[in-house]
């Protein structure tokens, strides 16, 4: 007995390329390699036509690397491409990432005459030190230029933010957290930094140049968001995220539920 396959709810569109690659990065990103992006524009619109007619979902997400490290001209190809083949309701939620290096008024005002209604931001820290080893291309004070860019036009914004840094201490990590709920986001994600085989900093870590957290330092660490943001007023949906009420990230769920309600 043949079994009927649930029409599709969500789709992922991967953007791999960025201006930089971070040492703890494990993703399928191309850096330093812009001339290759109208080659990939090319190739997604050969990929999307196979579908032979759009597809409707109720979530669509652009990940990566870095969409908005196309320039402006490429990331309006991209959004006319995805959605021509992906027709979103009027309650639908289309998300992209962004890096707050490189986000400027015309980028995010794109996003938004597209559609465009979900923002998550790459922010990790606001310490300079932490930054700086995690080899992030911005500092505390574009951060703030995103976020009040991102806000002017779209209201639904997400942060991620990093712990379990070589010589970040807990105090320093609540900070983070309650200047990160200080920007307003409506969804912020906590994640523990992992060294991932092939990375620089799995390399830095064998030779020595790089000491991970101790476990208690991170048990703390985890806890500690746990407890900063829901007093803050979030609620902890899923390992890593916490969302105001109602703003949870619809696609993170569908993928977590596997489609099925």
């Amino acid at each position: 007995m043949n079994q009927q396959v649930a029409p599709a709810k969500a789709a992922y569109v991967h953007v791999p390329f960025c201006a930089h690659r971070c040492g703890y990065c494990d993703f399928t990103v191309s850096a330093g390699k812009d001339h290759l992006i109208d080659d990939y524009l090319r190739a997604l619109e050969i990929e999307l036509r196979s579908l032979e007619t759009p597809r409707q979902v109720d979530t669509l997400f652009l990940g990566g690397g870095t969409p908005t490290h196309l320039d402006v001209r490429q990331l309006g190809r991209l959004l006319e491409l995805v959605g021509r083949w992906f027709e979103l309701p009027s309650e639908g939620e289309f998300s992209v990432e962004a890096n707050p290096a490189g986000l400027d008024r015309d980028k995010v005002a794109l996003l938004a005459r597209h559609g465009v209604n979900r923002v998550s931001l790459g922010v990790q820290s606001f310490e300079g030190a932490v930054l700086k080893l995690l080899e992030r291309d911005h500092d505390d004070a574009q951060i703030e230029v995103a976020v009040a860019l991102v806000g002017s036009f779209i209201s639904n914004f997400s942060i991620d933010l990093i712990f379990g840094v070589p010589g970040q201490p807990l105090e320093l990590w609540r900070e983070t957290l309650r200047r990160g709920v200080a920007l307003g986001p409506k969804h912020i994600s906590t994640y523990g930094l992992t060294y991932e085989k092939g990375t620089a900093f799995w390399s830095r870590r064998a030779k020595g140049l790089l000491k991970p957290a101790c476990d208690e330092l991170e048990r703390s660490m985890y806890a500690a968001a746990m407890d900063e943001l829901q007093e803050a007023g979030f609620e902890q949906y899923e390992l890593s995220n916490f969302a105001q009420r109602g703003f949870r990230c619809r696609h993170n769920e569908t993928y977590l539920k596997r489609g099925n309600d």
